[in-house]
């Protein structure tokens, strides 16, 4: 066994055992693998930090559905709470069973989506209990692919403070630019379906009765002149004006953030054609090309628009769109709960 077979056995069994000793009094360790970066594919040596996620088996077994959503997360991290990680910082976020299948799952959590496949990546398992194969291969069963709701708000959050397109700053940012280019003297029931129709987010950009506006909850009436809204606009905006106006410059980006918008969007991709996830991800070298800086933010911009646009098409035609039967699937853990009960070589 050679020097770096060894580092990596210890550093396995380290980790390991840092979860183990975590769940102390709490439950009993199910999974554990090396995320982000490293199961992605996209690690950057002195950039990356260490980030671990499993699964546990909390001590009490949840009464009832609710309660199974109520169960609590493990947390630990080297790093303080007040900056980001850096690359000798290590996270790990343990999540308990029941909430995992019966809550993050089918509502579309995309930490929790990694984790159902992260088996995949063998290089990166640390810890395996024998009675997760059973949630492996019924994986589908356990999604709700017929909702895209949680993938748009991730990829959104991710770049909803750049005023990104389908975001909220984003509609505001994007109806003062139509706006400004039009005549002040103008009243808004002459222009508001243009700009609906440009804008194209109904979430926060709507007409309303008298052929006004109703921009990000601000309600803007069909008679009054452009000249007295865009005051209104410029006002809302203004203390995020600078960041706007950096990002279409390429300044100021966390472009970390938004290369895991894109992978979220590839994930779903593959989810909808194939009804499965293969790590380290088809698409890291993009990924990675956009986590460097190495793209402009009107491309990833683009790529996050087009991509969350095209997904809703490709969930009318998958043959894997199905939605989750919640107590079905709190039924199903009570089984799953009693294979992972077994003694293991290591718990």
């Amino acid at each position: 066994m050679n020097a770096g077979t060894v580092c990596a056995a210890y550093a396995m069994e380290t980790l390991t055992q840092k979860a183990v000793d975590l769940l102390q009094g709490k439950g009993r360790l199910l999974f554990l693998t090396r995320f982000g970066s490293d199961l992605y594919g996209t690690r950057v040596e002195g950039i990356s930090d260490t980030d671990v996620r499993g699964i546990y088996l909390p001590m009490e077994a949840p009464a009832s559905l609710e309660e199974a959503c109520m169960q609590r997360a493990v947390h630990s991290s080297t790093s303080s709470t007040d900056k980001k990680n850096e690359s000798t910082d290590e996270d790990m976020d343990l999540f308990p069973l029941e909430r995992w299948l019966c809550q993050l799952l089918p509502l579309g959590n995309t930490g929790a989506l990694d984790l159902l496949f992260a088996h995949s990546n063998a290089s990166c398992t640390l810890y395996c209990h024998k009675g997760m194969e059973s949630v492996f291969a019924r994986a589908l069963s356990f999604l709700n692919l017929s909702n895209g709701t949680g993938c748009m708000a991730y990829c959104q959050g991710q770049g909803k403070t750049y005023g990104m397109a389908g975001t909220r700053l984003g509609v505001l940012w994007r109806a003062l630019g139509l706006l400004e280019a039009k005549s002040g003297r103008l009243r808004l029931e002459e222009v508001s379906e243009e700009i609906v129709q440009t804008i194209a987010t109904p979430q926060y950009c709507k007409l309303a009765e008298d052929k006004g506006l109703v921009l990000a909850e601000q309600w803007h009436m069909g008679r009054t002149r452009i000249e007295e809204v865009l005051p209104r606009l410029q006002k809302t905006l203004q203390p995020h004006m600078e960041r706007i106006l950096e990002a279409r410059e390429n300044k100021g980006i966390d472009w970390k953030a938004m290369s895991h918008a894109v992978r979220a969007i590839r994930q779903q991709e593959e989810l909808l054609a194939t009804g499965t996830l293969h790590y380290p991800l088809a698409c890291r070298e993009e990924l990675l090309r956009i986590k460097l800086g190495q793209c402009t933010f009107a491309e990833v911009e683009a790529l996050i628009s087009r991509g969350l646009a095209s997904l809703e098409e490709e969930r009318k035609h998958s043959a894997y769109v199905r939605e989750p039967d919640f107590d079905a699937i709190f039924a199903r853990t009570k089984a799953i709960r009693r294979l992972c009960s077994v003694n293991s070589n290591q718990q």
